[in-house]
């Protein structure tokens, strides 16, 4: 009777012990989890600088952001920031038949002609659609770009968000 009782109390005790060490691995885990939350993992490189925002999907479109910049894209355009430019300035693209219609807080302020997109397939199956666009007013040509991965993600974003400004460049890090 005695080494029956001895042994469930080595059991028991032996069984708390492997349960406490269970429960501080799975502790650990959580809180190492929790307390990191989730990651930037875009880069924005825009005007010599660089900045990490969040990538963040709703419904049919991307919003990418760091709280204070918000970078708006659907439907294979970039059509809103905020936060980038000074005066905390809301800059609206349009993508009208071939044409992209610039406004600055409501206000248009240009208008470019664009040829139809295309699209691209690399070696590596990357695809690329690339849109050339002329502006009228300072009679320059770019290109705004979308790479996107074999699994069908976007991996990296070239857009034109402003007439007097440099590309934007959105790629995940």
């Amino acid at each position: 009777m005695n080494k029956v009782i001895f042994l469930l109390i080595l059991l028991n005790v032996s069984s708390c012990s492997f349960q406490s060490s269970q429960y501080e691995v799975i502790k650990s885990l959580i809180k190492n989890d929790s307390s990191k939350g989730p990651e930037k993992n875009w880069t924005l490189t825009w005007n010599n600088k660089q900045t990490n925002l969040y990538a963040i999907n709703i419904g049919n479109q991307i919003i990418f952001s760091d709280g204070a910049i918000n970078i708006f894209y659907k439907d294979l355009q970039i059509y809103k920031i905020t936060g980038l430019l000074a005066n905390d300035a809301i800059s609206e693209i349009e993508f009208i038949e071939s044409k992209l219609i610039y406004k600055l807080n409501g206000k248009q302020i240009a208008n470019d002609v664009c040829e139809v997109r295309n699209i691209t397939t690399g070696e590596n199956k990357y695809k690329k659609y690339s849109h050339s666009c002329f502006q009228l007013e300072l009679g320059s040509r770019y290109e705004n770009q979308i790479i996107i991965n074999p699994d069908n993600l976007i991996v990296n974003l070239k857009f034109k968000m402003h007439p007097i400004y440099p590309l934007l460049e959105l790629s995940i890090k």
